[in-house]
């Protein structure tokens, strides 16, 4: 009689790849579990962690990003073309002599930026008032404006004398940093063209003219306040012959000189 009961299935051996897969698993396991706990005991000890390695990866990939520096200057420049370049050089890859040379240069030219800026404000300053100097309140306007006239005066003598004396005092330090006299003029040279010179000078000259005039007018309105009637388009008038004339002498003058700073 045959035997109706199903036999178990008889247990399939045991592949030599299984132990190492076991193995590996194992491994896989105990080493991840050790680097966490390792991870986790550094986080402890330095909470500053993650952000100094986001800001060393941010760095690096900055770095990569950035354009390739340009090759080394000469070791001796011998125009004054290459005694400009040195200023698109990291200092401290230059040579001690070449370093001297290249910061005397950027002083220079970011002394000259820093005048013109300041300039231009003020000068801005002063012409968005102008117009209240045209109304019935023109006394007290030329008062209020005197000051900001002042400092636009004072800006326009430090910005005429600092290009005025620029090539002679830069070419003069260069000279002390041991470059060849014409050489050292030459490269002076060519930096107040770069800055640019004259116009700094053109414009400095334009700018002390309209705040001279203004000052003058204030002056003479504020030592004579009950010498003047102002009707209510703002002229101004004096009965007094001798301080009309002198009056209308600077107000001409001021309006040259508005004229003049507008071209």
């Amino acid at each position: 009689m045959q035997d109706s009961r199903q036999r178990a299935p008889k247990p399939q051996p045991e592949e030599p790849g299984d132990r190492h897969k076991v193995f590996w698993i194992y491994v896989l396991v105990l080493g991840g579990g050790a680097v966490l706990f390792f991870l986790g005991g550094l986080l402890l000890r330095n909470p500053n962690l993650p952000s100094y390695l986001y800001s060393q990866v941010a760095s690096w990939l900055k770095n990569q990003n950035s354009p390739a520096s340009p090759p080394g200057p000469s070791a001796s420049p011998k125009s004054a073309e290459d005694y400009l370049a040195l200023t698109h050089y990291d200092v401290r890859t230059l040579m001690p002599e070449q370093r001297a040379i290249a910061l005397a240069l950027a002083d220079a030219a970011g002394n000259a930026t820093a005048l013109q800026d300041r300039l231009i404000a003020l000068e801005q300053t002063v012409r968005n008032d102008l117009p209240s100097l045209k109304s019935a309140n023109a006394l007290s306007a030329y008062a209020k404006l005197k000051p900001q006239a002042a400092k636009l005066l004072d800006a326009a003598n430090q910005q005429k004398l600092f290009f005025e004396n620029l090539q002679s005092t830069l070419a003069e330090l260069l000279e002390k940093n041991g470059v060849r006299t014409e050489l050292a003029k030459q490269v002076a040279a060519l930096v107040y063209q770069d800055t640019p010179g004259q116009k700094a000078v053109d414009q400095a000259t334009k700018s002390d003219q309209l705040a001279t005039e203004i000052l003058a007018l204030a002056n003479l309105l504020a030592e004579t306040p009950s010498k003047w009637r102002i009707s209510s388009d703002g002229t101004i008038q004096s009965p007094d012959k001798k301080l009309e004339e002198e009056y209308q002498t600077h107000a001409a003058a001021l309006r040259a000189a508005i004229s003049n700073s507008n071209q």
